[in-house]
């Protein structure tokens, strides 16, 4: 995941709108429900980018840029699936305490639920944990934190500015384009093998969730209702 956005409402909403850029011959597949956890699967190192608990967890990871790349490392996408086992993004905190900087390459790992949002980013040597603030929208690129020009950064914020979450209203920003291909929400980079290859549209609330997924670039791509999914998660085990 390249660009998500995040927006917390305690004990009231969790909205979320990300898009994945990736090499376009990474094999992936779409969102599934498996063992309580809602997520799509990278089919190369068997990890995700994102996913959602039946304990209403949602956990995001990105890239970050510039970090040291050393391929001996763990999978990012497998950090993911071990942080969607736990209970709350408070638990998850705690938990994350104690990982080691050197385990896997920089990344910036978002999680929330409906009381607490954090951040835990790394530079491939420390690992650094922050609370996001509630009721405030909130960006993430593989730049953030230091980790770069925010110029994406910006112009999705103001995007996001003042709208009021809602699936298709959510979905709109990120079919935009930037003058500079990687600055847009959604990238093209064929030349380069590079692009959007997903977007996701999340609403969190006390009784349940809804969702849109889009396979390919938003801007090009019908979303398909997975609401479904989301509610196969939440229902009781026969």
């Amino acid at each position: 995941m390249c660009t998500l956005v995040l927006l917390q409402r305690p004990g009231e909403l969790l909205a979320v709108s990300g898009n994945r850029n990736e090499l376009l011959a990474r094999p992936a597949s779409g969102p599934r429900v498996e063992k309580g956890v809602l997520a799509p699967r990278d089919e190369l190192a068997h990890g995700s980018w994102l996913g959602l608990n039946r304990h209403g967890l949602f956990v995001c990871v990105t890239n970050r840029r510039g970090a040291m790349v050393d391929p001996s490392r763990k999978s990012r996408g497998l950090l993911v699936l071990e942080a969607l086992q736990a209970r709350s993004a408070r638990g998850l905190h705690d938990a994350l305490a104690e990982l080691h900087g050197d385990r896997h390459n920089g990344f910036h790992l978002a999680y929330a639920d409906l009381s607490d949002t954090f951040v835990s980013w790394s530079d491939g040597f420390a690992v650094h944990h922050l609370p996001l603030a509630a009721g405030q929208v909130h960006v993430i690129t593989e730049r953030s934190f230091g980790a770069g020009e925010a110029a994406r950064e910006r112009s999705v914020a103001a995007a996001f500015a003042g709208l009021e979450p809602d699936l298709r209203a959510w979905r709109e920003p990120m079919t935009k384009h930037a003058s500079e291909p990687l600055e847009s929400a959604c990238v093209h980079a064929d030349a380069v093998g590079y692009g959007t290859r997903s977007s996701l549209q999340l609403l969190v609330r006390p009784a349940g969730a809804s969702a849109l997924w889009t396979d390919g670039h938003p801007c090009v791509n019908e979303p398909r209702d997975i609401s479904g999914l989301a509610a196969a998660l939440f229902s009781p085990p026969r």
